[in-house]
């Protein structure tokens, strides 16, 4: 009897580690499978757009650069892919300007009322961005205002969060202590803000750009409303294309979307890490 009493806690102990590893194992099996499902659309994606034929087909029945010719050759999506990134520079860089003046005064001037601000900051992001298009669609039937005009304040509106939360992680960053510092050496507040602040903030500030960059390429709903005649967005010649024909050239365009959108998350990552700027 006692040499089975001295056993048990030895046999405890050893079913413990094989506990944990049998719960490690499941948790990484579950994970995995979520990549997988989340990945694997991406991928199809990626090799369709490859595929010679005209079918939308997986796996592709061999390899092709064709629909990636025809993008390029296509005066419509060339076109919508310009002026996509011209309003996606436009858009992204209001936005960075406005979410910093605002970040910059939530952290700096607001002490008990901050939490308010920064909620308020950031409703673009909980109300859906369609009821945002309708009202700026209703606001421009009232006032004589260029579609063009309507188009980037909604999309700097959509923008604007992103800029103002990235901004803020990166501001609360720098230690304030140094800017009083600079304003004890007779600079004024303009000068302290020019040469400490935004120096020391430039990765977040930029990475905020690039962030609101992707969010305004990527729109639908405010272009799909508000967009007129020369002023057709990437997104919405791919939807306008799709009512039509359904070729593999959908899948070498998104395929791009994807390279450049990776690309500049990458370079997001690389400056201050997406988590900050994903704080919203």
């Amino acid at each position: 009897m006692a040499m089975q009493a001295a056993t048990l806690p030895t046999v405890s102990r050893r079913a413990v580690p094989r506990r944990r590893y049998l719960s490690r194992l499941a948790l990484g099996t579950a994970v995995t499978a979520i990549y997988v499902f989340l990945l694997v659309p991406i991928l199809i994606i990626v090799f369709s757009s490859f595929n010679p034929t005209q079918a939308n087909t997986f796996p592709p029945e061999g390899f092709s650069l064709r629909w990636y010719r025809d993008f390029f050759d296509s005066s419509g999506f060339v076109n919508a892919f310009r002026f996509s990134v011209v309003l996606g520079l436009i858009a992204s860089f209001l936005a960075t300007v406005i979410g910093f003046l605002t970040a910059y005064g939530l952290v700096r001037f607001m002490k008990r009322g901050r939490e308010i601000g920064q909620s308020l900051a950031m409703l673009p992001v909980m109300i859906p961005h369609i009821l945002i298009s309708i009202s700026l669609l209703l606001l421009l039937t009232i006032l004589p205002f260029p579609e063009l005009g309507g188009l980037i304040v909604g999309h700097t509106i959509i923008c604007l969060p992103f800029t103002v939360a990235g901004i803020i992680a990166s501001l609360e960053g720098v230690d304030h202590q140094l800017e009083l510092a600079a304003y004890t050496l007779g600079a004024s507040r303009l000068r302290v803000l020019w040469e400490v602040t935004i120096p020391l903030t430039a990765p977040g500030i930029l990475s905020a750009l690039i962030f609101a960059f992707i969010i305004s390429f990527g729109d639908v709903y405010i272009a799909l409303f508000l967009s007129g005649p020369g002023m057709t967005t990437l997104p919405i010649e791919i939807f306008s294309y799709m009512q039509w024909e359904s070729t593999p050239v959908i899948a070498a365009i998104t395929s791009i979307q994807i390279v450049l959108i990776v690309v500049l998350g990458l370079v997001i990552e690389r400056l201050v890490g997406l988590r900050h700027v994903l704080r919203v």
